[in-house]
C-alpha cells in the first residue's frame, strides 16, 4: 500500500503537470527534481567534511538548467563548467585541510554530468517539435521496459544478467521488458498520431527500433544507480518516497534516455 501510494503521488505531482501542461510548467518540476536527485547522489557520495563540494554543484545546477531552458548552450557549458572549477578549486582547500579526498572531488564533479546534465536533456526534448509526443513516448517507453522486466523476471527468470550490480535482474526479464516496450510504445505512436495530429512526419518502423534501444537505456540507467548504491552500501538513495526511496531511486533508469531522444528529434526532424 506505501508503494502504491508512493507511486500516485508521484504521478499527481510530477507526472501530469509534465504531460499536460505547456513547457514552462516542465520546466519548473525539473527545476525540483533535478536538484533533489544531485544532493541525493552526493549526500550517499560526500563525507561531512566534503559537503560543500555538493552545495557548490546544487547552487550552480540552477543557472545551469534556466540556461538549458532558454537554449543558451554556450551560457550553458560555460555555467557548468564554472560549476565544475569552484567545486575543484574548493576540493583543493578542503584536501589541504584533510576534509576531502580527491576521489570525493572527482566525485562532485562527475555529478555534474551524472545525473545532472543527462536529466536536463529532458528540458531539451520536452521544448522542441513535437516535444509533448517524444517526452510521453520516451517516459512510456522506458515504464514498459520496467514493468516487463520485473514481471517476467519474477516468473520467468533463470539466468542472471549482472549479479554484483543487481542480484535479482535476469537475461529473461531484460528481453521481456524490451519485447513490452516495442509493443506498447508503437502502440501508443499509432494512437497519439491519430488523434493529436504531429508537426513531422515519422515512419513507423523507426518506434519498434528507438522502444528496443530505450529499454537497454533503461538498464543503463537502473544499473548505473545499482552501482552506486552497492559501492557505497546503502539500500536506496533517499527516501523523499514512501516505499520508492528517493527521487534518483525512480528517476534513475530515465536519465541516459533524454540525451538519446534529443538526438533522434534532431536526426529525424
Amino acid at each position: 500500500m506505501t508503494r502504491i501510494l508512493g507511486a500516485l503521488i508521484l504521478l499527481v505531482i510530477f507526472a501530469v503537470p509534465a504531460v499536460f501542461g505547456p513547457a514552462w510548467a516542465f520546466f519548473i518540476i525539473v527545476l525540483i527534481v533535478l536538484p533533489i536527485s544531485l544532493h541525493e547522489l552526493y549526500r550517499v557520495g560526500l563525507d561531512a567534511g566534503a559537503r560543500p563540494l555538493g552545495l557548490i554543484g546544487l547552487v550552480g545546477s540552477f543557472p545551469y538548467l534556466y540556461t538549458i531552458y532558454m537554449g543558451s548552450f554556450t551560457a550553458a557549458l560555460l555555467t557548468i563548467c564554472g560549476t565544475g572549477l569552484a567545486i575543484l578549486a574548493a576540493g583543493l582547500y578542503l584536501f589541504e585541510k584533510g576534509k576531502a579526498t580527491a576521489r570525493q572531488v572527482s566525485f562532485a564533479l562527475a555529478g555534474l554530468i551524472y545525473p545532472l546534465a543527462l536529466l536536463s536533456f529532458w528540458i531539451l526534448v520536452r521544448g522542441g517539435t513535437d516535444g509533448r509526443f517524444w517526452m510521453i513516448f520516451g517516459l512510456l517507453a522506458t515504464f514498459l521496459a520496467d514493468v516487463g522486466a520485473y514481471y517476467t523476471g519474477k516468473n520467468l527468470g533463470r539466468h542472471a544478467l549482472a549479479k554484483r550490480l543487481s542480484p535479482k535482474k535476469t537475461v529473461e526479464g531484460l528481453f521481456g521488458g524490451i519485447a513490452l516496450s516495442v509493443l506498447g510504445a508503437s502502440l501508443f505512436f499509432v494512437l497519439y498520431s491519430r488523434f493529436f495530429p504531429l508537426e513531422a512526419s515519422y515512419p513507423f518502423w523507426v518506434f519498434p527500433i528507438l522502444a528496443g534501444v530505450i529499454s537497454l537505456l533503461d538498464l543503463v540507467g537502473d544499473l548505473s544507480a545499482s552501482m552506486y548504491k552497492r559501492d557505497f552500501q546503502v539500500k536506496d538513495l533517499g527516501t523523499l518516497i514512501p516505499g520508492h526511496g528517493g527521487m534518483l531511486d525512480r528517476m534513475d533508469g530515465v536519465v541516459p534516455v533524454g540525451i538519446f531522444l534529443y538526438f533522434v528529434m534532431q536526426v529525424m526532424q
